[in-house]
């Protein structure tokens, strides 16, 4: 256990506490979906430096003292789910008070000439060709507590590519939309930072989005948040946290951690550690939280990062932000009638059908919803809300 106004060598900090913030530094830690190789086995072991059969007595360890659990997620990258590590709320307490004094601690620094000097683990990790995590400091650094320069490699010590997937839609059937998705890649490449995607509910944003993304995330970090209703902003925040340590940028988890901050507190951190323009942001529902989808305009403005904010309405400022090319609009209609016919039963009759796209406008949730045989066994199959809508349906389309 590293201690006060001491040096920091290897022996400083326990295979635990280096695993603890390992995890850390590197895992969304909630509703992993696409989780990086890194929080495998072999991932840990490659991160510390150490056997795999030691990341298992270890993470046993941590287990039993509930610091970490184990789920089983999709690796980026391959094609079978593996067991990943987590680091759960007492981990994540105990391994950002480890950051927090790793980082005032001292070390040091030999360059390619064999010159040394002594700097904090602070200002070790923006040293050149950082941002550097402490996890890759301590494994550069030798039983002497000194760092070797030439063991800090551009392109070989930068965490991969992190996925972060909070609500969004995976797996389902994607039809047409093929001018829309033309219009996104058409954004990404311009200097427009921030796309706007509108419309009504169950008109397809998200799934739009989602298929969209899949093209840009292979060479970019991601990030996609779906807000929830009532949950205010401290989710999002805490998950955006995460997500920043994931590639390398954990101030932002510390600083939440001591207390929940307001939005302004954190845009600052957010506008410094923001990856771009290696990465990209999806707030979905983000109408839902108007202040965090300001913040994102701001900061991508800023920093020529790049989101996508989807809203059922128009956000605030919308209007004065568009005029000044600050976000792009993409206000999305109905599916065309053949996508549609394809979202139904085929043994649905032509003419019922054709009632049922007229009277949906070609909104795919409504043209599921119509195209349901009877309301007996709906229960099953929707939610409260979408049952409620479905009757609404079902009585405009008796009364045609």
């Amino acid at each position: 256990m590293i201690r006060p106004e001491e040096r920091v060598d290897r022996h400083s900090v326990t295979v635990n506490e280096r695993l603890l913030l390992h995890l850390l530094e590197c895992s969304s830690n909630r509703d992993v979906m696409d989780a990086p190789f890194a929080l495998t086995q072999e991932g840990i072991a490659q991160a510390l430096g150490i056997r795999v059969n030691h990341v298992s007595r270890a993470v046993k360890a941590l287990q039993e003292q509930r610091c970490v659990t184990e789920s089983t997620a999709h690796v980026h990258g391959e094609s079978r789910k593996r067991k990943v590590y987590l680091i759960n709320h007492e981990g994540l307490t105990a391994a950002q008070s480890l950051a927090r004094e790793l980082a005032r601690r001292t070390a040091t620094v030999k360059d390619g000439r064999g010159a040394t000097r002594e700097v904090t683990l602070a200002d070790a990790r923006k040293l050149s060709g950082g941002p550097y995590t402490l996890t890759h400091i301590l494994s550069a650094m030798d039983d002497g507590g000194v760092i070797d320069l030439g063991r800090l490699v551009p392109g070989v010590t930068v965490p991969p590519r992190s996925h972060h997937d909070e609500g969004r839609p995976r797996g389902e059937p994607f039809y047409g939309r093929s001018w829309e998705l033309a219009t996104i890649r058409q954004w990404y490449d311009s200097p427009v930072s921030v796309l706007v995607v509108t419309g009504p509910r169950g008109i397809g944003k998200s799934a739009l989005v989602s298929k969209a993304l899949e093209e840009i995330e292979s060479s970019r970090h991601s990030f996609w948040y779906t807000v929830r209703g009532g949950g205010g902003t401290e989710p999002i925040l805490r998950a955006l946290a995460a997500f920043l340590g994931s590639v390398g940028r954990p101030d932002l988890s510390a600083r939440l951690m001591e207390r929940v901050s307001r939005i302004p507190e954190v845009a600052g951190v957010f506008e410094r550690d923001w990856p771009a323009p290696g990465a990209i942001l999806v707030l979905d529902r983000a109408d839902a939280a108007p202040d965090v989808a300001g913040m994102v305009v701001d900061v991508m403005r800023k920093r020529s990062g790049k989101a996508i904010l989807v809203s059922e309405g128009a956000l605030p400022d919308q209007g004065a932000l568009r005029s000044a090319g600050a976000v792009q609009i993409l206000a999305l209609g109905g599916l065309a009638s053949d996508d549609c016919r394809r979202l139904v039963p085929k043994a649905l009759a032509g003419p019922e059908f054709e009632k049922i796209f007229r009277l949906s406008r070609g909104n795919p949730l409504s043209i599921k919803l119509l195209s349901a045989d009877v309301l007996e066994g709906v229960e099953a199959r929707f939610s409260p809300e979408e049952r409620a809508l479905l009757r609404v349906l079902k009585v405009r389309q008796d009364a045609d």
